[in-house]
């Protein structure tokens, strides 16, 4: 199965598919995140808006084009146009499964299950409200929360539903940008895979990030973007950074425990990509974007706080161990931030 990123394809113009090489793609499955509510981009009426959104005609393209078993809904965008119910009705009616979301906190914690080639995989997806999502609870629709408890329950449930499967965590987490994980989703990482998941992927950076093995299995931070369009939403405003043009597919064959790395780069002019080259699991391209590989947990904390991408930025680092009332004030600390850069932000509208 092949894992990407965050997919945002607001129109049929994206071109991205016309330059995969088509033996790339063959016999293979997928999944991915798809960022933002799924629409009809009728004559670009979103474009203006302040969202990110898919089209359903571009989604539909997408599935004709790679054998997606399902889509990753816990983003921080799924909201930003329609409500769950339009998104569902879209993803419904071109019969492609999904999880991380629901109209109560049950529905949102529902695994997704595909049986592949003989064996079981099942997907357990969150999303980190601290990143702006909208998490689900007992009366109100949203995401699956990535909170440390939640994520651990819900593991130790999926292991003992399902003990014949591959269990695998799909997290939509860390800083916009950030290259390496929170000091907190690295540890998670671990337990969950100390719990009985076979392996850790997570989105939202915008960018590859850093990759290690723990107890044989793979922990990928950040997959980065797939086929996100750039100078299209916020009218034409919104484009990443050129780090960000390096693009991943992870590849994972589980029947036989083995993986590999498939790199593309991004033309934000033309919505392109190119195809680069494929890493096997020693790939120095994940090795330089691994700095702090090997290092323990504590000496992590120092070097995450002296190297990490918004260490000059205002924004509080988590840690494992902190209480919840630690939690409770870094979350309002991010709140307070994003609601005063929305305000600085329209008045330069």
């Amino acid at each position: 199965m092949i894992f990407v990123g965050d997919i945002a394809m607001p129109d049929l113009l994206t071109k991205s598919f016309k330059s995969l090489n088509p033996n790339f793609f063959s016999n293979k499955s997928w999944f991915g995140n798809i960022e933002g509510s799924i629409v009809k981009n009728t004559n670009n009426k979103y474009q203006k808006s302040r969202s990110v959104f898919n089209d359903i005609n571009s989604v539909k393209r997408l599935i004709d084009t790679f054998d997606f078993k399902g889509f990753a809904l816990a983003n921080n965008h799924i909201f930003d146009i329609s409500d769950l119910e339009t998104t569902l009705y879209h993803l419904n009616s071109l019969s492609i499964p999904f999880c991380g979301i629901g109209k109560n906190i049950e529905e949102a914690s529902k695994p997704l299950l595909i049986e592949e080639d003989g064996y079981k995989i099942v997907i357990l997806n969150f999303g980190w409200e601290v990143i702006q999502c909208d998490v689900a609870s007992n009366n109100l629709a949203g995401v699956n929360p990535l909170t440390r408890d939640h994520v651990l329950d819900s593991v130790r449930e999926a292991v003992k539903d399902y003990p014949d499967a591959k269990i695998i965590t799909y997290m939509h987490w860390s800083y916009e940008l950030e290259a390496e994980p929170q000091p907190f989703e690295r540890e998670l990482a671990k337990m969950v895979i100390d719990l009985g998941a076979w392996g850790v992927i997570g989105s939202h950076p915008h960018r590859i990030g850093g990759f290690e093995t723990y107890k044989g299995r793979p922990i990928v931070y950040s997959l980065g973007n797939w086929m996100f369009r750039q100078k299209y939403y916020f009218d034409g405003r919104l484009a990443f950074p050129d780090f960000c043009n390096l693009e991943l597919a992870f590849e994972w064959d589980l029947a036989n425990d083995d993986y590999k790395f498939h790199f593309f780069d991004y033309n934000r002019d033309t919505s392109e990509l190119t195809y680069l080259q494929t890493e096997g699991k020693d790939s120095p391209t994940m090795i330089s974007h691994t700095p702090f590989l090997g290092l323990s947990d504590k000496e992590y904390k120092s070097w995450y706080k002296k190297n990490h991408y918004h260490k000059n930025k205002g924004l509080p680092i988590y840690y494992w161990d902190d209480s919840n009332h630690q939690i409770h004030c870094k979350n309002n600390l991010v709140s307070l931030r994003a609601r005063l850069m929305k305000i600085i932000l329209n008045k330069g509208k």
